[in-house]
């Protein structure tokens, strides 16, 4: 699927505000809360419908909320509580110039990535893992949450029609390594992103850049 094809398929699903796509905040986001370090800020790569993104915003956190997805930047926009939130339309690895914006004056970060780095292709993601690996100051922490190989053959809620590139956990890990950073908590399994009668198989890593 081409990234004109992936993200005419988001502005789609955000266009339509597809009922049953939840607003409160992700399992992944109640996990993350609990372990951020004093950080200056939030780094946050597709946003979706931002409920995560004010999630953190509600609990004093100042965040970059970055889509590739026009039509869901526009919804987060419409239905944004907090001004310590700026909502910026981009692909990933074309933000360098936001994130560096977003870096001044501050010691360290969060990067928060929830269901992303398996939306995205490998050399997008290697390219993204770079970025951040070159950008963040010593001491960040990156969080993200993304399927693995076991759950391609599980039902989706959402359906199968748009892109989802299974990742091998172990392979993730090491990539995220490579980058620059160690990590410090790592699961893999089912329970973690439990949406209806979807139980999907998901990796989660912590890591801090070094």
């Amino acid at each position: 699927m081409s990234l004109t094809e992936k993200s005419n398929y988001w502005d789609s699903f955000y266009s339509s505000r597809k009922k049953g796509a939840p607003a409160y905040p992700s399992q992944f986001a109640a996990f993350v809360i609990n372990e951020l370090g004093d950080v200056d800020g939030i780094i946050e790569f597709g946003c979706g419908n931002g409920r995560d993104t004010e999630f953190f915003a509600a609990h004093g956190f100042e965040l970059l909320a970055l889509d590739a997805s026009v039509e869901a930047i526009e919804l987060c926009r419409s239905r944004s509580e907090h001004a310590s939130v700026h909502y910026v339309h981009s692909l990933a690895g074309a933000a360098r110039e936001e994130i560096k914006g977003f870096l001044v004056g501050k010691r360290k970060v969060a990067v928060y990535a929830r269901f992303f780095l398996h939306a995205i292709d490998e050399s997008e993601s290697a390219a993204l893992l770079d970025l951040l690996g070159v950008l963040l100051p010593t001491g960040s922490q990156v969080f993200f949450e993304y399927r693995t190989v076991d759950d391609a053959v599980q039902n989706k809620i959402f359906g199968t029609d748009h892109y989802r590139r299974y990742l091998e956990h172990a392979n993730t890990l090491a990539n995220i390594e490579r980058a620059g950073f160690s990590v410090v908590y790592q699961i893999e399994g089912h329970g973690l992103a439990k949406f209806r009668d979807e139980d999907a198989k998901v990796g989660r890593c912590v890591a801090q850049k070094n």
